[in-house]
């Protein structure tokens, strides 16, 4: 059986915009798409609501249908969401730029294999066949916010004291430029109420070995490898308690708050959700 043993989420703004799930031998995490124009529903936040119902939609359709290929169980998920979304919406006319949309990483234990699944820039970490450990999933977005980058460091380099709300009023048209791109071809395909995305997924199988583990990242808990340089996968795997995750969420949060921290980590917002899930698998008695 595949068993949690740390399921963190920890949220920075005036409501967690990540969430985390499992259910049998799968576990996930889905990390909803802060908004940049305005919202649709009569929410706190439509990234959140995606997130939570999805969340909830994934379990329930695990659980009704537990074999059910992971590609057509998305397909199903998100036409679900997109159900919902139309019985709850504000207004019909909706730019699809606006629809709430998220990253998704997901680990799934079938036959003798352990199955990989991510849309976005959530990722897996996990030891692969040769004994290394390593971040799982790719994805176009990376292209899209290497531009995005490119431009907050250029601000920086010009106006190092710009206050973060003018920073982001100057990067806006940008960034609507970019979330216009998702799930069309030629952009990039994240889990939302769009259905066909389930089809671009990134996806891929590993030999299952008695006590493999498997840590399940958002991309804020991901910025102790990918952004400051402090983490590496391997010390993801060996997180094995809730208080190693939190030790490692205190250090996060610290270089998020040291005053040179945008200029030396070029990023749009200081703080972000940060989510893990770290689960292992053990051999059925």
């Amino acid at each position: 059986m595949l068993r949690i043993d740390v399921a963190l989420s920890d949220g920075q703004g005036p409501v967690n915009e990540d969430a985390i799930g499992h259910h049998g031998n799968a576990a996930w995490v889905i990390d909803g798409a802060t908004g940049i124009g305005p919202s649709i529903l009569d929410a706190p936040s439509d990234a959140a609501w995606l997130a939570q119902t999805a969340n909830r939609l994934l379990a329930e359709a695990l659980a009704d249908d537990p074999d059910c290929p992971t590609i057509a169980l998305l397909r199903t998920v998100m036409t679900r969401c997109a159900e919902a979304l139309a019985r709850v919406q504000l207004r019909a006319d909706v730019d699809p730029c606006d629809l709430p949309s998220a990253a998704f990483a997901m680990v799934r234990v079938i036959d003798d294999a352990v199955e990989i699944t991510s849309l976005a820039d959530c990722r897996v970490a996990a030891v692969d066949e040769m004994g290394a450990a390593r971040l799982y999933g790719a994805s176009d977005l990376e292209i899209v916010e290497g531009r995005t980058l490119a431009a907050v460091k250029a601000i920086y380099d010009a106006e190092p004291t710009i206050d973060p709300d003018a920073l982001k009023l100057r990067l806006l048209p940008g960034l609507r430029v970019n979330r216009c791109l998702k799930n069309c071809e030629g952009g990039y395909w994240v889990f939302g109420p769009e259905a066909a995305a389930a089809d671009h997924v990134w996806q891929t199988r590993l030999p299952l070995q008695p006590g493999q583990r498997f840590a399940i990242a958002s991309d804020g808990f991901l910025r102790l490898v990918e952004l400051f340089g402090i983490a590496t996968p391997a010390d993801l795997l060996t997180i094995a308690t809730p208080e190693d995750a939190q030790a490692w969420l205190a250090r996060l949060r610290d270089i998020e708050r040291e005053p040179d921290s945008l200029h030396r980590h070029t990023r749009v917002k200081r703080h972000d959700d940060a989510s893990l899930i770290v689960c292992s698998w053990d051999v059925p008695s």
